[in-house]
């Protein structure tokens, strides 16, 4: 067996140690290889870790080779000559080479001269890559690219010389300096100009970075692209042996700016460049690495899993460059821009874009149509209890018939009376509740009609509805940002007034589709009906809105036996609380779908609900509390499926009753892969199965099903903690903490963000930080094992909790970090009230290794 062998799984945890040990080595820190593989021994069987071995030794060989090479009787004798050029000083060393400022004697011009690390027995395949550097920047001509003056020999150390380039690379430049918009359109232009010819001649750069990009001491901010030394011809301007080895199968550039596919050791095209050059302008622009990360490894990771997380203050400044930013870093090859032509010339074209309803405001007209509010005014009013108008707007090569991802907003009131949550009595945004749950607050009429098309829209199987959390937006870069967060093709929105018409009421209710790539109005419509409609009769909004996006769809009230009013009215309000970001929510939830089952009790969705909404919370309460709740999601899912055999909520908490509190994992894995074929875009549902996957040992699928659960669901940080637990339960606890880091910062209120955090680092026996994660406590100075867990055993396990596992399952991991560890006494205790995560934690969690080995455990798994 060799590395081509390796699943992906396989080889990036092979990876993972192999470049954690290359920086150990290069800090200095020397460690025997023995002992990699005795730490390694945990997360790899016998023939990976002889895999292992060999690359270690490869990593100790190059390493060891790199820090003996030094040019001979060169590194400190400045002033001597090699050919026509006299050295003047270093400027800086590289990965291949030292560059040296020198003079040329014979022209008396100052030079840059690289020249080749090397005490005579470099390889060839590193001598044919810095020939080709000189090659590749040879075949090039332009501005914004470093000229070429000569290449030579000096004994056996090639070097070529370059025009001296003054100024500070652009990495250093924004250390100090922060860009506007249009500055950074300028540098980039500059960039992609450079790109542009390099590609044209058939170059690649592959190391697109801002340390390879010179802002010169011109005042425009003129800049230069050099250090060509991971680049590649297409073949065609001259061959080399060595160029099929650098095509595929070797990872080359650097962590946090190489593309995706050139980070798999793919073959990386122009579009790679196009890749690092978003990297570039996304670090020019906000001011930070778009991949973050404390070590390559961390970079690496992050640029094949994460997507950059733009600052939606700084997108405002800029809609068009943030968006061709997220064009260049999309994962897709065939989503980059076509060429860096095309990107040099829409970075110098910016213009003001004018949605069709901004555009009203200055003329009452849109492009030629009038817009909906403007057409309600002129037909006074319309027909009352129908349609008052409606209006579709194209917006570039957009279609509703392309829409196949959707958010809902909160929908707000023209007439003063309270319409969201996230609006207080003053009229005042409350930003802070923008995508947090709706918990246990009051919840008013705008939240209502958006919960509400949540819920029915739902059920269409080729469109993604992300679940409810209030938001709202009210200008073109407002929808863009919450469509970039969602990310989701188009936002449903709207607005709703009370109006008098001679001694009635009526209510008026608009509906928006509006672009989420654009911020512009794609279709809308607005209904007039007498006042106090109920949500029963405007679920027929759904089926409006489902027919714009070219779907058929039939609401709860046009279904043959309709629920009563004021259950589907319940379970509305349910449906909007029942989120597993908030225990309050859940049980505020129950009382809804209870109150719903009461009122008519052949209506199906309540006690379905109800089941669902048990088993979930039930994971996160107290050992007496969960036994009733599984009971009661017993129950409930049974008698929801003898209503309607394929409810979904039903089966999906059958399932979840099946796996974690019976412990009938296959029976539960079929059952989830049909809901999954029933429900493909029910986030819960990809939760579960990545939950039972990695119960049963398969990280593949696993990590597979919980990605796609945080995609369906971004607002969740419960299905974004599991995934990042998943990392550290599969070995790659590097990866876990850098995630759990940025949960936390993103969500400064998440007690379980904050317990993931503990659970790390306390495995990793760095109590210090650990500590600090706990708010308002004063461990002592220094913190030592003794000190925190005397302190950690007085403090209350429901505000510090390790994870949403309940509390019994959270004391088992501190007893096991206190040394007494879970004998069979304990787990038996545990099994006998069946904690939903009991399963998870046994099979995958540290603190429950050594019970893992018990007969009792065996039992279960």
């Amino acid at each position: 067996m060799d590395l081509n062998d390796l699943s992906a799984a396989e080889l990036s945890k092979i990876d993972a140690v192999c470049l954690q040990y290359e920086r150990l080595l290069r800090e200095g820190n020397e460690e025997s290889i023995e002992s990699v593989l005795s730490r390694s021994a945990a997360i790899l069987n016998r023939v990976h870790l002889d895999l292992l071995r060999k690359e270690l030794q490869a990593v100790r060989e190059e390493v060891t080779s790199a820090q003996r090479r030094l040019i001979p009787d060169r590194q400190s004798n400045f002033g001597d000559k090699i050919g026509p050029y006299i050295i003047t000083g270093v400027l800086g060393e590289g990965g291949m080479g030292v560059v040296y400022s020198a003079i040329d004697a014979r022209l008396d011009r100052k030079v840059a001269m690289k020249m080749l690390n090397s005490d005579g027995n470099a390889s060839e395949s590193i001598r044919q890559r810095f020939e080709r550097e000189a090659r590749a920047v040879a075949s090039l001509t332009h501005p914004n690219i470093v000229e070429l003056f000569d290449v030579g020999l000096s004994g056996n150390a090639p070097y070529a010389v370059m025009e001296l380039l003054e100024g500070e690379t652009l990495d250093i430049f924004l250390s100090h300096r922060k860009l506007t918009e249009d500055e950074v359109r300028h540098i980039g232009a500059q960039i992609a100009d450079a790109l542009d010819i390099a590609h044209k001649t058939g170059v690649v750069h592959r190391d697109l970075k801002p340390q390879n990009v010179m802002v010169t001491r011109r005042a425009d901010l003129f800049v230069k692209l050099f250090d060509f030394g991971l680049s590649r011809s297409d073949g065609s301007l001259f061959t080399d042996e060595t160029n099929e080895k650098t095509r595929e199968g070797v990872v080359m550039g650097t962590p946090g700016y190489m593309a995706p596919e050139q980070a798999r050791g793919e073959q990386a095209g122009y579009s790679a460049d196009l890749f690092s050059f978003g990297c570039v302008l996304f670090e020019a622009f906000y001011g930070r690495p778009a991949f973050e990360g404390a070590t390559a490894t961390a970079r690496y990771a992050s640029t094949l899993e994460q997507s950059p997380s733009p600052d939606p203050i700084r997108r405002r400044d800029d809609i068009q460059l943030a968006d061709l930013i997220d064009e260049c870093l999309s994962k897709e090859v065939g989503k980059r821009p076509l060429s860096a032509a095309d990107v040099a010339k829409r970075l110098r074209q910016r213009a003001p874009v004018m949605s069709p309803v901004e555009q009203s405001v200055q003329s009452g007209y849109a492009a030629g149509v009038f817009v909906r509010r403007r057409f309600a005014e002129l037909i006074g009013g319309g027909v009352l209890g129908g349609l008052l108008g409606t209006i579709a707007f194209e917006s570039g090569n957009e279609t509703l018939s392309q829409i196949h991802s959707l958010g809902v907003l909160s929908f707000t009131n023209f007439g003063g009376d309270p319409s969201t949550v996230l609006i207080n009595a003053s009229g005042e945004v409350q930003p802070d509740l923008q995508g947090q749950p709706m918990g246990d607050q009051p919840i008013y009429r705008g939240d209502q009609i958006a919960a509400l098309i949540v819920n029915e829209l739902s059920r269409l199987k080729d469109v993604r509805v992300t679940p409810f959390r209030p938001l709202i937006a009210g200008t073109p870069q407002e929808f863009r940002e919450i469509g970039s967060l969602l990310e989701v093709d188009a936002l449903v929105t709207g607005s709703l007034r009370t109006v008098q018409r001679g001694e009635k009421q009526f209510d008026e209710i608009e509906l928006q589709i509006v672009s989420a790539r654009s911020g512009t109005q794609l279709w809308g419509q607005t209904f007039v009906s007498p006042a106090g409609e109920s949500l029963l009769e405007q679920s027929r909004f759904a089926t409006e809105l489902a027919a714009a996006v070219g779907r058929s769809l039939t609401a709860t009230k046009q279904q043959l036996a309709p629920p009563d009013l004021s259950a589907f009215k319940c379970l509305v309000d349910g449906s909007a609380r029942s989120d597993p970001d908030s225990t309050a929510g859940l049980r505020m939830a129950l009382e809804c779908f209870e109150s719903a089952h009461n009122q008519d009790e052949r209506f199906a969705q309540p006690l379905a609900g109800m089941s669902l909404t048990s088993i979930v919370l039930a994971a996160q309460v107290s050992t007496e509390e969960s036994i009733a709740l599984i009971q009661q999601a017993r129950n409930s899912a049974a008698d929801a499926k003898a209503l309607d055999k394929k409810s979904i909520d039903a089966r999906l908490a059958d399932a979840m009753l099946m796996w974690q509190t019976l412990y009938r994992f296959e029976e539960a894995k079929t059952e989830l892969s049909e809901l999954l074929a029933d429900a493909p875009n029910y986030w819960l549902v990809r939760h579960q199965l990545g939950l039972l996957e990695l119960t049963m040992g398969n990280s593949i699928m696993a990590t597979k099903f919980l990605r796609e659960a945080t995609q369906l669901n971004p607002h969740s940080v419960i299905a974004k903690l599991d995934q990042a637990r998943m990392y550290w339960m599969i070995g790659n606890l590097e990866r876990a903490i850098v995630d759990a880091k940025r949960i936390r910062l993103r969500h400064l209120d998440s007690r379980h963000a904050r317990g993931l955090l503990i659970d790390l680092y306390e495995q990793q026996e760095d109590f210090a930080l650990a500590a600090r994660e706990h708010e308002d406590v004063n461990f002592g100075e220094p913190v030592t094992h003794e000190s925190y867990f005397s302190k950690r055993s007085e403090l209350d396990l429901d505000r510090y909790p390790y994870g949403p596992f309940g509390n019994s399952l959270n004391k088992a991991i501190l007893q096991s970090r206190l040394g007494d560890g879970v004998d069979d006494l304990t787990l038996g205790e545990l099994a006998d009230s069946t904690p939903p995560m009991l399963p998870l934690l046994l099979s995958s969690h540290p603190a429950f290794a050594s019970a893992k080995l018990l007969d009792r455990a065996k039992e279960i798994l």
